[in-house]
């Protein structure tokens, strides 16, 4: 009898291996530019720069069919710079993305490991950043994280089904403390609204210990101690030492034939922040970002848009403008022009008179900074 069992077991995996449909998928994105920057640390400069529209990077990416609608998923991304070959974020090997789960049509989809909060995944998209500009037109020093900067490691998040063009979903991230369940956790929801010509996106999210949990720094702050800083932008390094960061937004785009409309607001607090060695400031501060934009398809092949970005910080302020084009020469290549100036006042987080700061590029010794970025970029 037991044979019999052990048979007609064997019979129905066999079976549901040959009906289930399964799938994975390799693919990626090379961009490469040059880029000239007036001022970088006092100098004019003229460097190779990946990933100017966005990453380079390349993942597998997994679904299986499970049946009644319920499927395995799993996604592995790697970023890496075009010009040295080196892996990005920190010498991760999936370092963007490495996540795994379930996705149901009826009760949405559910992943464990590393991947973007809902800044990223709600508000991106929304942005210049996205549709022409890249990381010249990001946000000041990318400080809410929106373009991308931050992925959250160690996540449990869950995304709802689509309903009547409405979405929502909540993230948290083990802080793997034994004994302070609280620390270096993280904690995020989403909401989502796409029907017709309008998109709408919100976010939030809590960071304990931003230090290590978010700027990945080699550990916490303490008071009068030595700190090794894992923030280089002036911009809001002063206050890497926060013991909460919490950061939300909201942004909107609405199409009107070939032209999109587009507006987004993110506000980032820290909290708590303690001085030491390095680090002067304590306290609490506030960083917003206010952006409006316009883009417009030209013909099929060109696109472009201009843009522009207020941040205000503690006593900083951070006008910024910015301008993009890209002439499509297939399905998967373009080529891209982006032109940025940024003009900073007041007193920066360090407590220096605030210079200008264009996302990712060095800062500049002035208050002002002006950057043209031209390249490439491929997907497959």
């Amino acid at each position: 009898m037991k044979c019999h069992i052990v048979v007609l077991i064997t019979l129905w995996g066999a079976s549901t291996a040959t009906f289930a449909q399964s799938s994975v998928t390799l693919y990626g994105v090379a961009d490469d530019s040059i880029t000239y920057t007036n001022n970088q640390s006092g100098h004019a400069a003229y460097q190779t720069f990946s990933g100017g529209l966005g990453g380079s990077k390349f993942g597998l990416l997994g679904h299986e069919d499970l049946g009644g609608g319920l499927a395995a998923v799993f996604r592995l991304e790697s970023g890496f710079d075009m010009n040295s070959g080196k892996l990005g974020y920190n010498g991760r090997m999936f370092g963007r993305q490495s996540y795994m789960g379930l996705a149901s049509d009826r009760y949405g989809t559910l992943t464990l490991g590393r991947q973007y909060d809902f800044m990223v995944t709600n508000l991106q998209s929304l942005t210049s950043a996205q549709l022409f500009g890249g990381s010249l037109t990001s946000h000041a020093g990318d400080v809410d994280g929106v373009w991308g900067t931050y992925p959250v490691s160690n996540t449990a998040k869950y995304v709802s089904p689509t309903f009547h063009g409405m979405s929502a979903g909540a993230l948290y991230s083990f802080g793997g403390v034994p004994g302070a369940i609280g620390t270096s956790q993280q904690v995020g929801f989403g909401l989502n609204y796409a029907r017709g010509p309008l998109h709408v996106g919100a976010a939030f999210l809590q960071v304990n210990n931003p230090a290590v949990a978010r700027f990945d720094g080699a550990g916490g702050a303490t008071p009068g101690a030595a700190f090794a800083n894992p923030v280089a932008s002036p911009i809001y390094s002063g206050y890497a030492t926060a013991r909460t960061m919490r950061t939300f937004g909201a942004g909107a785009n609405y199409v009107l034939g070939t032209t999109t409309l587009g507006a987004v607001y993110t506000n980032t607090s820290f909290h708590n922040a303690v001085a030491t060695a390095s680090t002067a400031f304590a306290g609490s501060a506030t960083i917003a970002s206010y952006e409006a934009f316009v883009a417009h398809s030209f013909t099929p092949a060109i696109i472009g848009g201009i843009t522009y970005d207020y941040t205000s910080g503690r006593e900083a302020h951070y006008n910024q403008v910015g301008a993009g084009a890209q002439y499509v020469f297939s399905k998967r290549t373009f080529t891209y022009l982006v032109a940025a100036w940024q003009h900073a006042s007041g007193t920066d987080s360090t407590g220096h008179a605030a210079v200008a700061d264009l996302t990712y590029l060095t800062p500049s010794s002035t208050a002002n900074q002006v950057a043209v970025r031209i390249g490439i970029r491929h997907n497959f």
